[in-house]
């Protein structure tokens, strides 16, 4: 019997999604990360309307006003790339995730269409509970990277729910350390696994931040790289590679 294979749709998302995201990524976080740079670099006028503005409600009703504005004046591009977006993901939609089904050793749940929203925020969240996320409307060079990236971790959990079941899926979000080996072993698995790497065609990156820890002098992604690389080579379970990498995460949780 044929396994399902989802569709991703590609949608625009409305101006208080918009707004939701812009103000979450431009002030402090559970995640510990600064995003407000990346942000401003794309929407410098948002910087300079928001500049000395410290109240939370007064930075919403900014980038409320802006993001309307945004999306206004650039309604027929943006309508445009969704046209783009989805065209240009149609052609490899069910080869990709055919090979992360066949690669994780899990199969996709059955009527389920995953949400891709063309955004405006340059940064892409993802949302498990929908399995939905965003990508850039500026960078169409980023749309297949993003779209591999987030929706391996789609199928990345679900299979992380079926090996350890009684995981507690807030710990699947920032800044819990399963999150944490997820967003390290994403751009791994992208960048070795043969078949994933020919669609690909360039190297995807992962974390500033992860790329920077060390566990006994040597970088973090060297040594998951290494465990990636064996599994592979060993064609060992896709369940006992979570199992090591879960149980190597623990012991270096200090260092991650």
């Amino acid at each position: 019997m044929k396994q399902y294979i989802p569709k991703v749709k590609f949608n625009l998302p409305t101006v208080k999604e918009e707004v939701q995201w812009l103000t979450y990524f431009i002030t402090p976080n559970t995640s510990g990360l600064d995003w407000s740079n990346i942000v401003y670099k794309t929407h410098p006028k948002l910087k300079q309307k928001l500049t000395g503005i410290k109240n939370k409600k007064k930075i919403y009703n900014v980038c409320f006003d802006y993001a309307k504005d945004f999306i206004k004046n650039n309604k027929k591009e943006l309508e445009k790339k969704q046209k783009e977006y989805q065209k240009a993901w149609n052609k490899i939609n069910d080869k990709y995730l055919t090979i992360l089904s066949n690669h994780l050793e899990t199969e996709w749940p059955k009527n389920k269409i995953i949400k891709a929203y063309i955004s405006i925020n340059p940064i892409c969240p993802r949302f498990l509970d929908s399995w939905s996320f965003h990508v850039r409307y500026d960078k169409k060079e980023h749309l297949i990277p993003t779209c591999f990236h987030e929706i391996l971790h789609f199928i990345y959990f679900k299979k992380w729910q079926e090996v350890f079941p009684k995981t507690n899926i807030k710990n699947f979000e920032a800044p819990h350390l399963i999150w944490k080996l997820s967003e390290i072993i994403d751009p791994i698995i992208l960048n070795n696994n043969p078949q994933i790497k020919k669609m690909l065609k360039r190297k995807t990156e992962g974390y500033d931040e992860f790329k920077k820890i060390e566990i006994n002098n040597k970088p973090i992604n060297t040594l998951y790289t290494k465990m990636y690389k064996n599994h592979l080579k060993n064609k060992t379970l896709f369940d006992n590679f979570l199992k090591d990498i879960w149980q190597f995460t623990k012991e270096n949780k200090n260092n991650i």
